[in-house]
């Protein structure tokens, strides 16, 4: 996206946003999600659409009056006019994020894993055409493509040939590691989505709790999930 009312930097990305000049700051990935400087929402290799973020933005720089707009440069029509803020009056504000937004996260091992699942988010052919699949199977809302029991921990390894952000209903996850090395900062703390680059690989953790039933995991790109890259999960 881009912010009409600053200027446009020589390193801006196809969402208009400027990387920082100063590299990010950041703890340990996988540990407790703290307050961090990222490379800017769309901007390889840091958060991707279709994740959730808490940001704060600071209009303390704009005059009364200001009108900053949020453009999608991917866009067209009204799909590049993202929202608008409008600086209404003058204010103070003293507050601070704290450095660490919590302190406990579950700490789901590896060797707590009853099961390793891999499945593959590729596009390929079926009957009506071509299709966004997982596991070369298109979605069918009859079929349960995974069952596991409730209170089971699990290791997912995600591979993909496009780029799919994962998403999982019901639970968190953990990152852990991404193309064989260590995750990513923007993939510290409990996620449900997680984004695959095209080629990639991902692995997660999580813990099937609360109550039993169905729900999904899909690919979090609407057009994706619509052309049949979703799948069934069934909690016994």
């Amino acid at each position: 996206m881009s912010d009409q009312s600053a200027p446009r930097g020589p390193n801006t990305d196809p969402y208009g946003v400027e990387p920082p000049r100063s590299p990010p700051r950041h703890t340990a990935p996988g540990t407790e999600p703290t307050r961090r400087r990222l490379l800017g929402l769309g901007a390889a290799p840091g958060p991707v659409a279709a994740e959730r973020y808490d940001v704060v933005v600071d209009f303390a720089g704009l005059p009364t009056g200001s009108r900053v707009r949020r453009r999608d440069r991917l866009g067209s029509g009204r799909t590049r006019d993202v929202m608008a803020f409008r600086v209404a009056r003058a204010a103070s504000d003293r507050s601070t994020a704290p450095r660490v937004l919590r302190d406990d996260l579950p700490a789901w091992r590896r060797s707590q894993a009853t099961t390793v699942r891999r499945f593959a988010f590729r596009v390929g052919h079926a009957e009506r055409g071509r299709g966004w699949f997982i596991d070369g199977e298109p979605f069918d809302p009859s079929r349960t493509d995974v069952r596991t029991r409730r209170g089971a921990v699990e290791v997912w390894r995600l591979t993909a040939d496009v780029h799919p952000p994962v998403h999982l209903h019901r639970t968190g996850f953990r990152v852990l590691p991404r193309d064989g090395r260590a995750p990513l900062p923007h993939d510290a703390g409990p996620k449900d989505t997680v984004s695959l680059r095209p080629g990639g690989t991902a692995e997660i953790i999580t813990r099937f709790g609360g109550h039993r039933g169905r729900c999904l995991f899909h690919c979090h790109h609407a057009e994706h999930e619509d052309m049949g890259m979703m799948a069934d999960l069934e909690v016994v």
